[in-house]
């Protein structure tokens, strides 16, 4: 224990505020900053593991480069008597687990202004190169205004009943694990939007969606179980909430939001009826359970697999036939990729999609052409009840910043109210989406 020292001539240690599998976090004041600052040191007995020591520094020198309004600020990395340390902004206020503890599910625009701001947290993280790894909600800072950030970016690993321990080297808490993690893969950017999905679901109903006893036993239904409704739970909230959360907790990661920004997109439309679109259907995602087979049960399986004799016979025909069918689907795919892959990849131009929320369908129009996008396609949705003035562009796929081949498609998606006199407002965080 550190408390009542001084590190490095300069943090005067004064209490014990957190502790972790891999770190304990001190409340130090800066003689040099003059203010208090937050204190992350890797736990004494991981400090003589040297492979904790490489990715405790690695990542530690990451996250000084990380500043957003919505991500805890990391000043500066250190050592004292051989352990790894971080400096890190104090904040003051509780963690979002625990304001959900005391007010349990919060209001649907509550919860799209708080996941707003960890989306942007995230997203800035991801383009940056860094991934999460433990996104939870004991992992997020909120103050009495709903202001939040995020903590712990790329260097959380937990190790106690409740999360999956350091021995399988799995990252992150069990209940915010995304099926590939539990499976053992290396954590990518598609592993943090699935605890977003996860997160969005707490903030909604109070609680996470798997629940059981035993680390393996929760991860088990994260590989398998469907994710439950939110409107089991509130039946009063918006069904584009289940679209949301169905989309970036899929099973399958390439069936996820392809990056964070698009969730926020839809996170603005949520209370727009029929504004999100469905996510892609998981075609054979069910786990098949079966009855266990006994030793004989096994055997005769077996054999009925097996081809029968007069299946084994060879003819010379058939190798010939064999060879051809093959040399023809290996030049069919040569001329493809000369004809369609190579120019595809190697000659086109890229471009990034501009900002055209706001922008009437002729102005968008000629900005991307500006940009040199050639195939643009108009897609006008009605929406009854709706504040967004007619005709202006409300959306784009792909989404704004992202940038693409100008050979590709980009899709305008403009809104058209159906009774603009009986149109009421829509809350303040899909307004904002027009700004």
């Amino acid at each position: 224990m550190i408390v009542g020292e001084v590190i490095n001539s300069r943090y005067d240690i004064k209490m014990l505020i957190g502790d972790g599998g891999m770190a304990n976090v001190y409340l130090a004041y800066d003689r040099i900053l003059r203010k208090n600052v937050a204190i992350k040191m890797l736990r004494y007995e991981l400090s003589k593991d040297e492979s904790f020591i490489k990715r405790f520094n690695r990542e530690a020198m990451q996250v000084t480069k990380l500043e957003h309004p919505n991500v805890v600020k990391s000043y500066a990395v250190g050592e004292y008597n051989d352990q790894p340390f971080i400096v890190m902004e104090y904040i003051k206020g509780r963690t979002l687990k625990d304001f959900l503890r005391e007010y349990g599910s919060i209001t649907s625009e509550e919860a799209v202004h708080i996941m707003t701001q960890i989306c942007q947290g995230v997203d800035q993280a991801h383009h940056q190169g860094i991934i999460h790894r433990d996104l939870k909600s004991q992992n997020i800072m909120i103050d009495d205004d709903l202001n939040v950030k995020i903590a712990d970016f790329g260097i959380a690993l937990s190790s106690n009943e409740a999360d999956m321990t350091q021995t399988n080297t799995i990252m992150g808490s069990v209940h915010y694990l995304a099926p590939e993690l539990a499976r053992g893969n290396l954590a990518t950017a598609a592993s943090d939007i699935y605890s977003l999905g996860i997160l969005l679901y707490e903030l909604l109903t109070g609680t996470v969606p798997f629940k059981g006893e035993g680390a393996v036993n929760i991860a088990l239904q994260h590989m398998e179980s469907a994710m439950p409704s939110v409107l089991e739970v509130d039946e009063l909230l918006p069904e584009n909430f289940d679209l949301i959360i169905g989309k970036a907790t899929a099973k399958k990661p390439a069936l996820r939001y392809p990056d964070v920004l698009e969730m926020i997109e839809d996170l603005r439309l949520v209370h727009i009826e029929g504004a999100i679109d469905a996510p892609a259907v998981e075609e054979l995602e069910e786990t098949m359970i079966l009855d266990p087979l006994d030793g004989d049960e096994f055997m005769m399986e077996e054999r009925e697999r097996m081809p029968r004799k007069s299946e084994k016979r060879f003819s010379p025909l058939s190798l010939l036939n064999g060879l051809a069918y093959t040399f023809i689907i290996i030049a069919a795919a040569v001329i493809y990729y000369r004809l369609v892959i190579y120019p595809t990849r190697f000659e086109s131009l890229h471009a990034v999609i501009p900002d055209l929320i706001g922008m009437n369908e002729t102005e968008a129009r000629n900005t991307l052409a500006d940009e040199g996008f050639e195939y643009v396609y108009i897609d006008v949705r009605e929406v009854a009840n709706s504040d967004i003035p007619n005709g202006e562009v409300f959306r784009t796929h792909p989404a704004e910043n992202v940038r693409v081949r100008l050979v590709e498609d980009v899709t305008i998606i403009i809104f058209i109210a159906t009774d603009e006199t009986s149109a009421h407002p829509v809350d303040f965080l899909v307004a904002e989406a027009r700004d």
